[in-house]
């Protein structure tokens, strides 16, 4: 997913990534939601840069759930929920939101309703048989 940045929080993030001598703004980016999704204190110092020439950032596969979760949660589009999180999180304000645990396979077993007695007895086709039931 790409986002554009706002370009007071681009000019922010590119004096940060020039601090962390990173090559790309979106690293950055990825970086600083890692920092919000896990509630790291990054403890970063950089000088707002005017001038950035490239707004858009490409959000990892990663991010790209949870930012789209809350960004629906308060009714705003994903580019805004970024800017909104990522101007937050310089501020030093805390970040509050809820990410929806990922399904499990363990989660998503319990929704199979266990076979019967008389269906797990009964004998079942195989081969060709199978093959030919199908068919029908």
């Amino acid at each position: 997913m790409q986002v554009r940045l706002a370009a007071l929080v681009a000019a922010k993030v590119e004096g940060i990534r020039l601090s962390l001598n990173y090559s790309k703004l979106s690293d950055t980016v990825n970086l600083l939601l890692d920092a919000i999704l896990h509630q790291w204190n990054l403890n970063l110092s950089y000088q707002p840069q005017n001038g950035t020439v490239n707004l858009k950032v490409r959000l990892d596969e990663r991010h790209q759930t949870w930012v789209s979760q809350y960004a629906i949660e308060r009714g705003i589009n994903a580019t805004s929920a970024t800017n909104l999180l990522i101007s937050e999180y310089l501020k030093g304000n805390s970040v509050n939101f809820s990410p929806q645990p990922q399904a499990t396979m363990a989660n998503d077993s319990n929704l199979i309703p266990p076979l019967s007695k008389q269906e797990s007895d009964a004998e079942k086709p195989k081969g060709s048989a199978l093959i030919r039931s199908l068919k029908l």
